[in-house]
């Protein structure tokens, strides 16, 4: 895309982290924001700030993991501003932290519900309506737990390496077709987010709070805390997004610290070792 000028642009997990800080950013580059979210107190202040700063904005509640909501969100685009060109499918919550023997069915559930069929269910819906006008974006959220795998975070890390190969199979196929749709799989390292305190949103049908977390789960969710908190501020990953979009950029990742474990897990497959840990080796 050579300006996002006047275009509509969908982000879900709008109301805080880092779909707020997209909605914020597309807003200044002059684009039109449907921004969803399933906390609706929370999405309508975030709309009530981007009206007050000028923005055009309409807010969709939306549980991601529902399809029928995703078709009302793209109804609710079409009707308030024609059509849609960007679609950032960013909603995700942090869930199942614990050994993998031990998690909830509920932890399991929920976490793919939210992170990964909540993807799968936003491509479904809005990628024909792109195609229809051969003309878009999409903005898939994975992580860098889609590339390495920590310990204590299963469904997590499955939800994350499912968006990746979702995503590269989203490009491939669009590619092939010579369609003109352009995808960016954004794999963010620890960003400045609520994420860990997700459980707020997990309906009760899923177990209520939180599942099991062992003693393991939790030093890795108080350690993981810390490096989150201090974390890139979701309005620099917001100008990265903005910038993948105009250069049509496929791979997003935040921060070069995580080159190395990535690059030795593909080593350690290539060679047919174990895993090691994936943390930074400074």
């Amino acid at each position: 895309m050579e300006s996002l000028e006047g275009k509509t642009a969908v982000v879900t997990g709008a109301a805080s982290g880092m779909g707020r800080a997209f909605c914020e950013r597309f807003a200044r580059a002059g684009m039109k924001i449907v921004a969803t979210d399933v906390e609706q107190k929370a999405l309508e202040g975030a709309v009530a700030a981007l009206r007050a700063g000028g923005a055009e904005v309409i807010d969709v509640r939306c549980d991601v993991s529902r399809p029928e909501d995703h078709e009302r969100v793209l109804e609710a685009s079409v009707e308030a501003f024609g059509r849609v060109h960007v679609v950032c499918l960013n909603a995700g919550v942090g869930g199942g932290n614990g050994r993998t023997w031990t998690l909830s069915l509920e932890d399991w559930e929920w976490t793919l519900d939210v992170n990964l069929w909540g993807v799968i269910h936003g491509i479904r819906t809005f990628v024909p309506h792109l195609l229809e006008h051969d003309d878009g974006h999409v903005v898939t959220t994975a992580s860098i737990a889609g590339h390495i795998s920590s310990p204590y975070g299963a469904p997590y890390n499955v939800s994350k390496h499912g968006v990746v190969t979702l995503s590269e199979g989203l490009y491939s196929e669009l590619q092939r077709e010579k369609r003109r749709v352009g995808v960016t799989c954004l794999c963010p390292g620890f960003v400045a987010t609520n994420i860990l305190d997700s459980a707020r949103n997990r309906p009760g049908g899923r177990g209520g709070a939180s599942g099991e977390r062992d003693a393991g789960g939790s030093r890795f969710v108080e350690k993981a805390r810390h490096f989150i908190e201090t974390g890139k501020p979701p309005a620099e990953v917001a100008d990265l997004v903005h910038d993948a979009i105009l250069a049509d950029q496929f791979w997003l990742f935040t921060d070069e610290v995580w080159n190395e474990p990535i690059s030795r897990r593909h080593r350690e497959i290539e060679d047919r070792h174990p895993p090691s840990s994936p943390a930074p080796r400074r």
